[in-house]
């Protein structure tokens, strides 16, 4: 039978236990393969202001709300607790919509009497056009007369998402097109738009790949600009890039997906910058697909770097900087620069590849913060050439070098390589690790290579030129502006760390979710910083925020495991953040880097110290007052990937004149 799951219906299941999402998943399986099932018990709800909504009973306490389209089907719309389920239906309505023909769940609104007001911006716009843009018609004399933008996201919240972000483009001056009109119900299906917040079921087939999983509304509705990135083919690399909470690893995920499906049996790889996120990508893919693809490759840039230089190249050490820092320091030692830049120059060459005099006399330093002329080069070089020859000798190399072997060795064509791979957070990578997976990806007519990244979660490395790594992006850039995680508020509170050229397009992203503001506080020591975590963790604990939707982040690990004590000595099971796709129980604990690419409904960060973000180790190893700002901007990152991992609650604590002491 053809059937319709709501994106309505997937947010109210979300907020159910997992012993009641089983029963609800158990009801609607039976109930879609038979709807005269006998162990049914199902009923027209006659009292509610919409006709067509009906009641299926799952137990004594839970609900589904279905309502029966003529021509659609079935569709399930909610799901909840008795009296929750019932209020839903009171206030929510399901119609086609008599101008653009898309079908939409959306908030009954009340009716409101008419008061003579000054200041009304949307008074301006015809009824006729707001009927165009998909504004349901009980809603036109409430937009009317709104007065500011408070007002109108009150209004607009229990809208459909597309209809929500056309009225508040309009209400900021936007040119705004409406959305073609919808003609037949096979259009419907088809349409971006319904796909965006309905997923229509075919067969049961499809409705038990849908329901064999844990629900996910990532999995299935997607926005119209990241369904293009998904599904377009590219003709040379592509990315998609947006601020945290716009989707950038759900398209990931269905971009890998689209690409398997597309080259069956063709090599492909997803991948990204370390193993925590590599983890949560391969969890991902089995949540989407059930599995991951046999052609698929799921591995971060150093362990697939690793293996293909073992597999093809022999085994090889690699040397940390501990290493081969005094070898750095003993040759440039009557050159007069002092130790931080030495170390530094060095590392800008060997993370560009600059292995012979020829490439490094004529390559820019811009931005480098010291000049130096070609006489300075050359002493240089000659102290650099003489590390690579003590570490070869060892039978040692950087990753970065070991990384240019690799690329030399694909462009010789004497390395496997990939149709096409799929890059999240590839802000993070640097030029090593772009070159090298340039190289390794077959340079075809479409679809080699596509990256998705946000350049305000950079926490690893400086910026970088694409087009001086040969990737010519132009074109075939897409912007995702949507935030469907963080509320409002605490999106406005994450931007605030940004530059301000970065802040200003911030602006133009959509936060459709409104919450409390963030709690930012200040102690003067360290165990009343700490008591007011626990305070504000079992809070949210005591209202039914499941363990696992808490997270408590901090700069360092040693932090981090003198919180996760903490908690379990309170009697609040906690545990660390790693990269094992199923983790115990409890509050998740870990330092803001293992934190990247989750989310949770109620994030901590505990310590934002000025002597931790950035830390004080860190500066006073940097070369010039320009690495210091560098350094400084990246920790202002970092804090914005913690603070936007929250959707709906921030806690923020740091000490005014103390510093931290992991075990005190």
């Amino acid at each position: 039978m053809n059937a319709v799951i709501a994106d309505s219906f997937y947010k109210s299941l979300a907020k159910l236990t997992r012993e009641e999402q089983n029963r609800v998943r158990e009801t609607v399986f039976l109930f879609l393969e038979n709807p005269k099932h006998p162990s049914l018990n199902m009923h027209r709800l006659e009292r509610v202001k919409t006709k067509g909504f009906w009641s299926l009973y799952v137990n004594k306490d839970i609900r589904i709300i279905i309502y029966q389209h003529p021509e659609v089907g079935y569709i399930l719309a909610y799901t909840g607790h008795h009296d929750d389920a019932y209020r839903w239906v009171e206030t929510h309505q399901v119609e086609v919509h008599p101008k653009t023909g898309i079908l939409q769940v959306f908030r009954v609104v009340e009716e409101i009497k008419v008061v003579h007001r000054e200041v009304r911006p949307l008074l301006q716009y015809p009824e006729d056009y707001f009927l165009e843009l998909g504004v349901p018609p009980s809603y036109l004399k409430p937009l009317s007369l709104v007065e500011n933008e408070e007002e109108l996201l009150e209004l607009i919240s229990g809208l459909p998402q597309d209809v929500q972000e056309r009225l508040l483009d309009l209400y900021t001056g936007k040119k705004v097109v409406p959305p073609p009109k919808v003609q037949t119900i096979e259009e419907l299906a088809k349409h971006p738009l319904s796909r965006q917040h309905l997923q229509f079921i075919q067969n049961l087939d499809e409705l038990r790949r849908a329901l064999a999983y844990p629900w996910e509304r990532w999995m299935v509705f997607l926005h119209p600009s990241q369904r293009e990135a998904v599904e377009r083919s590219f003709r040379g690399p592509a990315r998609v890039t947006g601020p945290a909470g716009t989707g950038k690893t759900v398209v990931a995920l269905h971009r890998a997906a689209k690409l398997a499906e597309r080259y069956p049996g063709e090599p492909l790889l997803l991948t990204t910058f370390n193993r925590f996120l590599a983890a949560r990508l391969r969890a991902g893919l089995r949540l989407l697909l059930g599995e991951v693809p046999e052609n698929l490759t799921v591995e971060n840039v150093h362990s697939l770097a690793t293996r293909l230089h073992n597999q093809h190249l022999g085994p090889i050490g690699i040397a940390t900087e501990e290493t081969y820092l005094p070898w750095l320091l003993e040759g440039s030692e009557n050159l007069g620069y002092g130790p931080e830049f030495v170390r530094s120059e060095f590392a800008f060459v060997d993370a560009w590849g600059l292995y012979t005099w020829d490439l490094y006399r004529s390559f820019p330093r811009s931005g480098r913060g010291v000049p130096l002329t070609a006489r300075q080069r050359r002493q240089l070089f000659d102290v650099f050439q003489r590390v690579w020859e003590e570490l070869e000798a060892k039978g040692l190399t950087t990753f970065n070098g070991l990384l240019h072997r690799l690329r030399a060795k694909a462009e010789a064509g004497e390395l496997p390589r990939f149709r096409a791979a799929v890059v999240d957070e590839a802000q993070d990578l640097g030029p090593a690790e772009l070159l090298f997976l340039r190289a390794l990806v077959e340079e075809g007519p479409d679809d080699n290579l596509f990256f998705a990244l946000d350049p305000a979660q950079r926490i690893y490395r400086p910026p970088l030129s694409w087009q001086a790594m040969g990737l010519e992006v132009r074109g075939r850039s897409i912007r995702l502006k949507v935030n469907y995680r963080t509320t409002r508020e605490i999106a406005q509170t994450a931007e605030r760390l940004l530059p301000p050229e970065v802040e200003e397009e911030m602006r133009e992203v959509l936060s459709l979710l409104k919450g409390p503001k963030p709690s930012i506080r200040s102690f003067t020591n360290q165990e009343a910083c700490t008591n007011d975590l626990v305070a504000w963790v079992r809070n949210h604990l005591d209202f039914g925020v499941p363990p696992e939707e808490i997270g408590v982040l901090t700069r360092i690990w040693s932090l981090a495991e003198h919180v996760q004590e903490t908690l379990k000595a309170q009697g609040i099971p906690a545990t660390l953040l790693s990269d094992r796709e199923e983790q115990e129980a409890g509050v998740r604990v870990g330092t803001v880097h293992s934190a990247k690419g989750l989310e949770f409904r109620a994030v901590a960060v505990f310590g934002a110290n000025r002597n931790l973000f950035p830390l004080d180790s860190l500066l006073k190893k940097t070369a010039s007052e320009q690495e210091r700002e560098e350094l400084r901007e990246t920790d202002r990152n970092l804090l914005y990937v913690a603070f936007s991992r929250a959707r709906e609650t921030l806690w923020v604590g740091y000490l005014k004149t103390c510093t931290y002491s992991p075990r005190a």
